[in-house]
């Protein structure tokens, strides 16, 4: 199972929802053996500069007699760290970028889940005709049942303990 964020742009999603954006929040093996070209790619122009500079710079500790482990290491970590976080970060760019996240499918693929998001939009829409419930009919005020109204923790103890 795949969770996957849904995403529309700044505009609102258009008519037929092409502009609707479902990012799958797994491994990428793109992200993990080009970190910093992925980030530029996606359009995630700070992080990835700023993780691109850093893998230029763990290059470069490479090259010193002793440190070339250390080096190697720090370009692991880097490029496992964007494998896994490479989409959560795609999604906080977008989010910077004023997306809105709608939602997170839970699906097996990307078909199943776009299937399962819109019969849950137009579900959605279709309760929207409904007017809504009075509440204040359904339950009795706070004040008829006896509440006060000041309660710190979860159970008001009628002011003793």
């Amino acid at each position: 199972m795949i969770s996957l964020y849904v995403l529309e742009p700044p505009s609102g999603a258009d008519r037929d929802h092409r502009s609707t954006r479902f990012i799958a929040d797994r491994f990428n093996w793109l992200a993990f053996l080009f970190p910093g070209l992925w980030l530029l790619w996606k359009r995630c122009w700070l992080t990835g500069a700023v993780v691109l500079g850093l893998q230029i710079a763990a290059g470069r500790v490479a090259e010193l007699p002793g440190l070339s482990l250390a080096g190697m290491l720090t370009n692991l970590a880097l490029a496992l760290v964007i494998g896994l976080e490479g989409h959560h970060i795609l999604v906080k760019s977008l989010r910077f970028k004023c997306w809105t996240l709608q939602d997170v499918v839970v699906a097996t693929d990307l078909a199943s889940a776009e299937a399962a998001y819109f019969a849950n939009l137009e579900s959605a829409s279709s309760a929207q005709d409904v007017p809504p419930a009075d509440w204040s009919k359904l339950s009795p005020a706070p004040q008829a049942a006896g509440w006060t109204g000041q309660a710190l923790g979860l159970f008001d103890h009628d002011g003793g303990r």
